[in-house]
């Protein structure tokens, strides 16, 4: 069995002065870092530290006519460099001290979607209360059913704009049919 593979070369390799020269020019760009997450900004210094003293060893190992060091320290200067690129963009959720664009993204979405369940929740406690009240005698009309509404709402902290609710619960099939209902 033949295990020799066919190789390209996808482009001409660069000599070490010109990826040394490069990699100096990308931590450059990318030292300084924009979050307000604690961990992040201390994972990038760490980093950044990182691909410094690699830079330096991969310089020294080079003039010392060690080749295969000097290309190490600047694979791991550009594993180093890589995550700070990375990491420029990043969004990093934490508990406590997130982000502010993950944090607005999670709540924003959780808000979005807890207050239509809960606004739901509310209607349907209501059309509850309002369909096991005792009707009165000649059956519900829409300044009975108001009255009751009223009362029903009572005990709901926040709830605001009532008279819009109350148009879009009169809307409601159930609530139709308790109007349309009358006592024998």
């Amino acid at each position: 069995m033949d295990h020799e593979r066919e190789w390209t070369i996808a482009h001409e390799p660069k000599s070490f002065v010109d990826t040394y020269e490069h990699l100096m020019g990308s931590l450059k760009d990318h030292a300084l870092h924009k979050t307000n997450d604690s961990v992040a900004r201390f994972l990038h210094e760490v980093r950044h530290e990182a691909a410094v003293d690699m830079l330096s060893e991969a310089l020294r190992a080079h003039q010392r006519k060690n080749s295969d060091h000097a290309w190490y320290f600047l694979v791991e200067a550009a594993n180093a460099i890589g995550y700070l690129i990375a990491s420029q963009e990043a969004v990093y959720p934490r508990e406590g001290e997130a982000d502010l664009r993950s944090s607005l993204r999670e709540s924003g979405s959780r808000g979005g979607k807890k207050k239509g369940e809960n606004a739901k929740k509310i209607e349907d406690a209501i059309v509850a209360k309002l369909r096991s009240a005792k009707p009165p005698k000649r059956g519900w009309d829409k300044a009975a059913l108001r009255r009751e509404y009223n009362k029903a709402i009572e005990n709901f902290d926040n709830y605001n704009d009532p008279d819009r609710k109350w148009r879009a619960l009169c809307k409601r099939e159930d609530i139709q049919n308790i109007l349309a209902q009358e006592e024998p």
